[in-house]
Formats: C-alpha cells, sequence, structure tokens
C-alpha cells in the first residue's frame, strides 16, 4: 500500500466520524432511555445519547486498526514482535484521532438534542459513565490492531483475502454474541448495553483482550511452525 493510500484511509476514516454525527444521533436517539419523564430519566437520556455521539466512527475505525494491523504483517512477511507494537500505535493514533474528531464533531449535537437543560455538563464529557464507556470503546482500537496482526500471519494467502477475513471476523464478534463467546465491538447495540455501566464497561476491552490473547498465540505458534518446516526443507 503506497503511503498515499494510507493517508487516504486515515484520512477518510477521520471524514466518516464527522459526517456519522448526525447518524449517531438518531441511533443514539432510538436506542435511549425510553419515554424519560422526570429529571433522573432525561439526565440517562442524554447520557445515552452522548456515548453513541462521542463513539461516532469508532466501530469502522476498529475495523481499520484491524485491517491495519493484518497488512502490517502481510507487508512485513513474518510476524516479529516489532510488528504487533507498530500495529498497537498505530490503533493508538487512529483511536485518538477518531475521538478527537468525534468530540468536534458532538459538542454541537449535544448543546442542541436531548435534554441538555437536565445536565450539569449539557456536552456529557465530563460524565463518568460517558468517560468510561468513550474509553473503553478506545481501548478497543490498539486491541483490534493486534488481532489483526493475528490474522495476517494466520491467513497468509495474499493481502485480499487477509483484508476479507478481516472484515468479516470484525462485525461477526457481535453478531455471535456480547459476551465470552465472542468480544463485543463498539457496535451502536453493545455501546448501548454499556451506556451507564461506569467501570464495568472495560468488561468490553477486557474480553477483546483475552481474544487478542490466544490470537497472538496461535500467530506465534503457526510462525514457528513454518520456521521450521522451513529448516527442513532446505536441510
Amino acid at each position: 500500500m503506497p503511503r498515499w493510500g494510507a493517508a487516504a484511509i486515515v484520512g477518510g476514516l477521520l471524514a466518516w466520524t464527522a459526517l456519522a454525527t448526525p447518524l449517531n444521533v438518531a441511533v443514539g436517539e432510538y436506542l435511549a432511555y425510553y419515554d424519560p419523564q422526570s429529571d433522573p430519566q432525561r439526565l440517562e437520556y442524554h447520557r445515552d445519547l452522548a456515548v453513541h455521539v462521542y463513539t461516532a466512527g469508532h466501530w469502522f475505525g476498529q475495523l481499520v486498526a484491524a485491517v491495519t494491523g493484518a497488512w502490517l504483517v502481510t507487508r512485513s512477511g513474518v510476524y516479529r514482535p516489532a510488528t504487533a507494537v507498530r500495529a498497537v500505535l498505530t490503533g493508538v493514533v487512529l483511536g485518538v484521532g477518531n475521538e478527537m474528531v468525534a468530540i468536534a464533531a458532538g459538542i454541537r449535537a449535544m448543546r442542541t438534542h436531548g435534554y441538555p437543560s437536565v445536565a450539569p455538563d449539557p456536552t456529557m464529557l465530563s460524565d463518568h459513565a460517558v468517560l468510561w464507556c468513550s474509553g473503553a470503546s478506545l481501548a478497543c482500537f490498539p486491541l483490534w490492531a493486534l488481532i489483526g496482526t493475528a490474522i495476517g500471519q494466520l491467513v497468509r494467502r495474499g493481502a485480499l483475502l487477509t483484508t476479507v477475513v478481516t472484515i468479516v471476523f470484525q462485525p461477526a464478534t457481535f453478531i455471535l454474541t456480547v459476551g465470552l463467546a465472542a468480544p463485543p465491538s463498539s457496535h451502536p447495540l453493545a455501546v448501548a448495553v454499556i451506556a451507564d455501566a461506569g467501570p464495568a464497561a472495560m468488561v468490553m476491552p477486557a474480553i477483546l483482550l483475552g481474544w487478542a490473547a490466544v490470537a497472538m498465540a496461535s500467530a506465534i505458534l503457526v510462525n514457528r511452525h513454518r520456521i521450521s518446516r522451513g529448516r527442513r526443507s532446505t536441510s
């Protein structure tokens, strides 16, 4: 992938994040607290809206992080710790950039939608539940990048097939189940589940961390097997 290609992907992700804000507002309004009546209920509604607005683009961004991790491995040809570290750092950068755009695009939406009149902070950027949810979602970026490197090592049938496998794997982890069987991503429904969870929102990246560890261990074992098989074939 040429450098301009990588820049185009990142630029496209950030542009999509900004453009996706109205969509996330609509999704947040649909999934938020049903028919709020009292001020506490309205505040909960506003909080639910905030977690969707401030995770705009996260699901697609995590997919980009996973594909990037797979691409780094297919490009280098060998699964090295340095490649995994580069993938993690790339995931962190993608997550931070994604969140900065989501916040910049979402502040105005939070002041004009929901129930800002009942919130001490209409933007909800100081709300602990919103911060925990956003932090949990951001933690998934480098973890998806790690899983992407493992997929890139395990598939090893060309960049195109690796990308397809990564794209299928990421949404499938939510479609199957939100639980131990498969790690939830920052799909809007997953976000709705943990909107008011507080520190318990970290269960999402904790599950994903376990899957990343399994995927990396599998990739390392496969890499060692291929190296030993190559040595036997040349001896």
